[in-house]
Order: C-alpha cells, then sequence, then structure tokens
C-alpha cells in the first residue's frame, strides 16, 4: 500500500549522498521502502515472485530496461535513474569504469 504524504522524503532526494555505490537493485529497495510498499505488493505489480524481487534487489539476478520500465510504472517514479543505475551495474560487472549519465532526448 503507497501511504506517501507530502511529509516523506523522496527516495531519489535521499540517495543523493551514496548515488556512486548506488546499484540498481539498491534503488529498487529504497524506492520501495519509501513507499513502505512490500516486496509481495511490489512483485505482484510487476508480475514476478516476491524471490526474483528480492533477488534483484540483492543484485543477484540481472534484468533489462524493460524490467526497470515495470518497477518505474508501478512506483510511480522517474525511469531515468533507474536505466542509468541498470547500465552502470552492467559495466561495472565487465569491469568497465565509465560514468553514465542519462538525458531525455527533445
Amino acid at each position: 500500500m503507497n501511504t506517501k504524504s507530502n511529509e516523506n522524503l523522496n527516495a531519489l532526494e535521499v540517495t543523493k549522498d551514496i548515488w556512486n555505490e548506488m546499484t540498481f537493485g539498491g534503488l529498487v529497495h529504497s524506492l520501495r521502502i519509501s513507499d513502505e510498499i512490500t516486496q509481495v505488493a511490489l512483485a505482484k505489480k510487476v508480475g514476478v515472485s516476491k524471490q526474483f524481487l528480492s533477488d534483484v534487489e540483492h543484485n543477484r539476478k540481472d534484468v533489462g530496461i524493460a524490467f526497470a520500465k515495470k518497477i518505474s510504472d508501478a512506483l510511480g517514479y522517474s525511469i531515468e535513474p533507474l536505466i542509468e543505475l541498470l547500465i552502470r551495474d552492467q559495466l561495472r560487472r565487465q569491469h568497465l569504469d565509465y560514468i553514465v549519465e542519462l538525458k531525455h532526448a527533445s
């Protein structure tokens, strides 16, 4: 259940200080917790098992942009930070040290 109020901090703002260490799974976890949504509820919204979502949140599963879009749609957050971290995680796993910054094409 989403019980967001104007008093709640935006999870994307809260993670700015640790952004360089953040992972896709870590961001999914932070957003879910910030929105007070259970793994079961979010997993159901995106059409995966609770175990699969847990594996994503703990960086044990590789997922693609389509999954990032489902998470973005389910939680109502912008997709850009999710895609940015998803790509950065993939680069890190290949020991490629690159900075990834997405900007919406206008």
